[in-house]
């Protein structure tokens, strides 16, 4: 297959993680018109944003202290994402490292989409957490502190997620209930167009799933990935066997590989051990039972596709 169609087949499975996988928002937000608002949130003001090339409903909160630079989240369909703007950064489009921090807290670091002034980010768990409590919130941008006494950030997260019609932190937690059943340490996704299995690991995580043409997908996975999405060389390790080396496509956070070849597929669902050689680095996961995790996130997608095609 030539790679313009294995990319084709790689985007197209994006949708089915797409609670993990960002869109790329940012050039959209700059040409977009500010529609409804409301001010139920104290300290930020909600606005749902319409523009005719949107591929889901967006929101944004906007927090109102006035400063050098403008702090936003943003809601588009079920992807959550922190951005920073100002006049004076780079309108070029382009990826870069920032820090996040709260007092008494350790800095995180992320790796930020750059486009139109905008400095983007995944809201992920630790991300969240960081905004939970309010108080000052720094963000550091090429060696500059932004400094937010930031309050009611979780209540502005809920807000922008009932603006585009999802479900509240609350209200998620309450669902307790895994859409489909997976082995013990897997985390059972239940996303627009699809479903994977995920497994969390200490260097970085695990996904199966399958694409529309039901070919195998793996990806790895870590918070502090970021990427506008791109194709990426790397060698993948299965167990003891020998590297082999593939083309597979970046996607925000996530590093994302199509399996064509059955033996592959047959190593992968009997894995013990996966070794990922990236441009970025090299990264290690323990994995089990995904053979079972892979079959079980395969029979929901398919029972899904049928049930939506009615």
């Amino acid at each position: 297959m030539h790679n313009s169609g294995k990319k084709n087949l790689v985007l197209r499975a994006c949708s089915a993680i797409a609670r993990y996988s960002l869109i790329l928002l940012f050039p959209l937000l700059a040409m977009a018109v500010p529609g409804t608002e409301s001010n139920e949130c104290p300290g930020w003001k909600i606005a749902k944003l319409t523009q005719a090339a949107a591929v889901a409903e967006t929101c944004i909160a906007t927090w109102t202290s006035g400063g050098p630079a403008e702090l936003s989240i943003i809601a588009e369909g079920p992807l959550l994402s922190l951005a920073v703007s100002s006049p004076t950064f780079s309108r070029e489009k382009h990826e870069e490292l920032i820090g996040l921090k709260k007092p008494g807290t350790v800095q995180l670091q992320r790796q930020a989409r750059v486009a139109d002034s905008i400095y983007g980010i995944t809201i992920d768990n630790e991300v969240d957490s960081c905004l939970e409590k309010d108080g000052p919130l720094v963000l550091t941008v090429k060696g500059v502190d932004y400094s937010f006494t930031v309050a009611n950030a979780s209540s502005a997260i809920d807000a922008v997620r009932r603006c585009v019609g999802q479900p509240t932190k609350a209200e998620m937690q309450r669902k307790n209930a895994s859409p489909f059943t997976v082995p013990d340490g897997w985390e059972a996704l239940d996303n627009v167009g699809g479903c994977a299995a995920r497994l969390k690991g200490d260097e970085v995580d695990t996904w199966v799933s399958i694409n529309n043409s039901d070919q195998v997908l793996l990806i790895a996975g870590r918070p502090d990935w970021n990427s506008w999405g791109q194709e990426v060389k790397l060698t993948l390790q299965i167990d003891s066997q020998a590297p082999r080396s593939f083309t597979a496509s970046k996607w925000n956070n996530l590093v994302l590989l199509l399996l064509f070849d059955d033996k592959d597929v047959a190593a992968l669902r009997k894995a013990s051990s996966l070794r990922w050689h990236l441009p970025s680095g090299d990264y290690y996961a323990k994995v089990h039972d995904v053979g079972s995790a892979l079959d079980a996130a395969a029979l929901y997608t398919r029972k899904k596709r049928v049930g939506e095609s009615r």
